[in-house]
């Protein structure tokens, strides 16, 4: 399988991560592994073989899944930033976490958008046509909370070394009342995100410095010891931190 990732256009870099594509399937490879994020993707399924389109809202997810495909599909994503999906639907994001919902089965979002991606050759086509498609939607969009984007920069600021408290405090709401919107907003609690947050630091340090051991990981990215690490990556992603030294992630 070949994952590659593109940076959408600057006016979108606030609510969009990147555009991806996987394609290059092979009929022997096994299931390959998504690790949690902390962010919200469309997904659409191309598969040139049997002329199918399956557009999907893959929400946050609080662990990793398998995914499997025929080598016959060609896949394009849209990672939206957290709480990026908002600005564009009125349904609560956790409606979405850890599931995979038909997008023609929430609203009308984005109207006909995927039939004409599903139609284009190229993935530079793709990107352009999407750019346009969401620049021209800015001035419609829905109304999000800056309160919870600015909880988000605070926990990825901290590493994921921030409380449900002074979170809250930062942002002038009381605790149970940020909790609720958080949640909605993003798909997980604060407590949940600032996990994913430390686990995602700690994966890239693994990537970066493969020689380097567990413990001094753990304590760099705020967990108690290499124990407590352990069972974070066997938590949300299926294995030791050791097994990722050396693997692809995205």
């Amino acid at each position: 399988m070949l994952h590659k990732e593109y940076h959408p256009n600057l006016m979108l870099s606030h609510l969009i991560d990147a555009y991806w594509t996987e394609t290059k399937f092979t009929p022997d490879e096994p299931p390959f592994r998504i690790l949690p994020d902390g962010c919200i993707n469309i997904v659409l399924t191309i598969d040139r073989s049997h002329n199918t389109l399956l557009s999907e809202i893959v929400g946050t997810m609080t662990s990793f899944v398998r995914v499997a495909r025929p080598e016959s599909v060609i896949m394009f994503g849209i990672r939206f930033k957290p709480a990026g999906l908002t600005a564009f639907t009125r349904t609560p994001i956790d409606a979405f976490t850890d599931s995979s919902v038909e997008v023609p089965l929430v609203e009308t979002l984005f109207g006909d958008v995927y039939k004409a991606v599903g139609e284009m050759k190229t993935v530079e086509e793709i990107i352009l046509y999407l750019d346009n498609f969401f620049i021209g939607k800015l001035a419609a969009l829905y109304d999000f909370d800056s309160r919870i984007i600015h909880a988000v920069n605070l926990i990825h600021t901290a590493n994921g070394l921030v409380s449900l408290p002074d979170l809250a405090d930062q942002v002038c709401l009381s605790s149970r009342h940020f909790e609720r919107k958080f949640k909605t907003s993003i798909g997980m609690s604060p407590q949940a995100f600032s996990k994913i947050v430390r686990f995602q630091r700690a994966l890239h340090s693994l990537q970066r410095s493969p020689d380097k051991d567990l413990l001094t990981i753990a304590v760099e990215c705020g967990f108690y010891d290499h124990a407590h690490l352990i069972k974070v990556f066997k938590n949300l992603a299926g294995d030791s931190p050791t097994y990722f030294r050396t693997k692809d992630i995205w």
